[in-house]
């Protein structure tokens, strides 16, 4: 079904999208880690929910495109706007890793102490490999050497500190390649000889070692560091739709949980109606922009012949099937270089960054050069986690007013109709049309038509179908609040990136922790929804975090 090309009518409307986000909230209130937010639906349309192509079990790039977007920024109701990986790459590649002035002399000693170890490690790996690799923005080649040493040829991957501690290097460094073998022993010399100062050096070249493996694996996705293949075949950074598709068209064929919404409509003039949701004050919005129904060959016949000065008008939309489908990017794994997102460090690189002087004696990550990007809802850095949504409505009209016999006439020559709402088109003459039925009270010069969407808007099961969005869970990923937790340098590499465990507090102040570590964020959310399940009459108390570390209730 085709999708509105602008987002005027939800912009006039939006005390109608306000009211079907409050249904939707209600009805998933046991569910919700976080209270829905508007959306206004704009050229990326309505939500298309089959993300999983039936021919080829492949995710559906009409899916891909729709998660993968950012939230235009300072805008209410949120709008889809962009990619949001741009924006992305834009912030994570102006982030490094640095001491601090009294860190970095430290250091430096070291190193000038250590010159023969380094020496002897550089040229071992000439020896082994020709040259050495090019230094880059934030890594010399010795940095580059160890990073490779600890991430690559250890499975799981390790750290300098690690690997200066262990007593079996072999074992640790289980897949180094036979040319390294020479080289792991001068490595050993070398970390022995920083001493007490290989917690620096850990921090400086595994921290500035991960970031530049994040960067890579959102730049350049494959299929070797998660990139997501798509039934186009094209394989871009990795998003994950963690509602199973079956409890989506579960959700959706369970017609009972329905959102309703009650209109009172009148002509205000030739060319825009008045309209108020559910005894509220009204607004004007063009005739079209509103409602439109097509029948008998007149594609107006609702502005023309329904709604005129001299009928009363009642609109009654009934959306069933209300469900909640979570997804959002997949979270960068440090133990297995895997997948892209990791905000921690923007976050942390905004602390840091926020006074240039105090900067310069802080270790941890910064921005080089700043991105000039803000990362609230005032700028482009944020997106989905997930929208509650509902099949295509049913609408009830009850028009009351002397023409109700010439408008019986209408529907009885004709059982299919043609249908808009805030200019999405409910169905189309080349797919196929509402059916209406009608019954008459005579008494009260009134007649009520029903229009019920065709079988193919009720959990429809192919890769095109698409499903109404009530409200959406928005995430500003990177934004830094009041209840920002700083660690300390020891903790920096473990905390931001998953796996991590996933904690909330609840209306009642008891901190809920999960028993494992969860892999990514649209995994802790789902977490979160369960553990609200299981202790009815509870909601959050603010936004769920994760840490390395366990603490409060921990569930199940």
């Amino acid at each position: 079904m085709k999708n509105p090309e602008n987002v005027a009518p939800f912009v006039e409307a939006s005390q109608i999208i306000t009211e079907l986000k409050d249904r939707a909230n209600d009805i998933l209130s046991s569910v919700l880690s976080t209270d829905l937010s508007a959306i206004t639906i704009n050229g990326k349309g309505n939500f298309p929910y089959y993300w999983q192509d039936p021919s080829n079990l492949k995710f559906n790039k009409k899916t891909y495109d729709w998660i993968s977007s950012n939230l235009r920024a300072n805008t209410e109701p949120v709008q889809l706007d962009q990619v949001f990986t741009n924006y992305f790459i834009d912030a994570f590649s102006k982030v490094n890793y640095s001491l601090s002035v009294e860190d970095t002399a430290v250091l430096n000693d070291a190193h000038t102490r250590a010159t023969d170890q380094q020496m002897a490690l550089l040229n071992a790996w000439v020896a082994a490999y020709n040259t050495l690799p090019p230094a880059t923005d934030t890594m010399q080649p010795i940095d580059i050497i160890m990073d490779k040493i600890a991430t690559e040829w250890a499975n799981p991957a390790t750290t300098l500190y690690q690997i200066q501690k262990s007593d079996n290097l072999d074992a640790l460094l289980n897949k180094t390649p036979a040319s390294g073998k020479p080289i792991i022993p001068v490595l050993a010399n070398y970390l022995d000889a920083l001493g007490a100062t290989i917690s620096l050096q850990n921090n400086v070249t595994m921290n500035n070692g991960y970031l530049s493996k994040a960067l890579k694996n959102v730049q350049n996705p494959k299929k070797e560091n998660g990139g997501l293949l798509l039934n186009d075949d094209s394989i871009l950074p990795a998003f994950q739709v963690t509602t199973p598709l079956s409890d989506i068209l579960n959700g959706l064929k369970n017609t009972a949980q329905t959102a309703q919404i009650d209109m009172e409509v009148s002509r205000e003039s030739e060319s825009k109606f008045r309209v108020s949701v559910e005894g509220k004050t009204g607004f004007s919005i063009p005739i079209f922009d509103f409602f439109t129904l097509g029948i008998g060959g007149n594609a107006n016949y609702f502005s023309e012949d329904i709604a005129i000065s001299k009928n009363s008008i009642k609109i009654s939309m009934m959306f069933t099937g209300v469900t909640l489908v979570n997804f959002g990017p997949t979270d960068f794994n440090i133990a297995s270089n895997m997948y892209w997102a990791w905000f921690d460090p923007i976050r942390k690189a905004q602390i840091n960054s926020r006074d240039k002087e105090e900067e310069k004696h802080i270790s941890g990550y910064k921005f080089s050069p700043d991105p000039g990007m803000k990362f609230n809802a005032e700028g482009p850095f944020g997106l989905l986690n997930g929208v509650a949504i509902s099949n295509y409505p049913t609408v009830e009209i009850t028009v009351t007013g002397e023409d109700y016999k010439s408008i019986q006439k209408t529907f009885e020559q004709s059982t299919s109709a043609t249908l808009s709402f805030l200019g999405i088109p409910l169905a189309s003459v080349k797919e196929s049309t509402y059916s209406s039925s009608y019954s008459v009270d005579q008494s009260k010069s009134t007649i009520k038509i029903t229009l019920s969407p065709p079988p193919s808007l009720v959990a429809g099961n192919n890769r095109d179908s698409i499903a109404w969005v009530l409200g959406a869970i928005v995430d500003y990923p990177a934004e830094v609040g009041d209840d920002v937790e700083l660690l300390d340098n020891e903790e920096l590499v473990a905390k931001g990136a998953y796996p991590n465990y996933q904690l909330y507090k609840d209306n009642f102040g008891t901190t809920y922790c999960s028993v494992k570590k969860v892999k990514s964020h649209a995994v802790g959310a789902t977490w979160v929804s369960e553990c609200l399940a299981a202790h009815p009459g509870t909601s959050p108390a603010g936004k769920p975090w994760t840490s390395p570390k366990q603490s409060g209730v921990i569930w199940p």
